[in-house]
């Protein structure tokens, strides 16, 4: 098991890892033709993998278990302006097989140590209200349910809130 930096040849995995997890955890949740019809997308992800190589304010993480890359995040300052928390992981998925071993957490930790490096040392993470699993997951880490806002993605049905998970002070994530 172990954390390093993500490289234009993780796109597949990014992809595969992506898709594997919206399907497990949104199912029921979200309408089957849009998880169904989800679609790896290498091309834009390695590009994308390629920008962030290159001083980018974005940064990514993936998690490895047995020379596999199985779980991804993605860091960066927090989107939005926020007057409390300057830095958000924006994105974490971790393969429902490989949850629970602390690869999820392996992730966090290196990207609140990036954040800190960067002078960001309060966090946020958004995640889906109905999520109860991301949800226990970040509690667990010590955060706290602070903001809300509707989910306003293509192919979402409205109603579904994203709930933001804050941390004043990340040092104690990284002990």
């Amino acid at each position: 098991m172990g954390v390093r930096r993500a490289t234009v040849d993780d796109a597949e995995a990014f992809e595969r890892i992506r898709i594997g997890t919206w399907q497990a955890t949104y199912r029921g949740l979200f309408p089957d033709a849009l998880l169904d019809g989800m679609r790896p997308n290498v091309e834009r992800r390695r590009d994308r993998l390629r920008e962030l190589s290159e001083s980018h304010p974005e940064f990514c993480f993936v998690a490895e278990e047995a020379g596999e890359v199985v779980g991804f995040a993605i860091g960066c300052p927090e989107r939005t302006g926020d007057p409390v928390y300057k830095g958000e992981v924006a994105a974490i998925y971790v393969l429902p097989a490989h949850q629970g071993k602390g690869l999820g957490r392996a992730l966090i930790r290196e990207s609140v140590r990036e954040l800190a490096g960067r002078g960001m040392t309060s966090l946020l993470i958004w995640v889906l209200r109905e999520n109860q699993i991301g949800r226990a997951f970040y509690e667990r880490l010590g955060g706290v349910p602070r903001r809300e806002k509707p989910v306003d993605m293509p192919g979402i049905p409205k109603g579904h809130v994203e709930v933001a998970y804050c941390w004043d002070d990340t040092a104690a994530l990284l002990a």
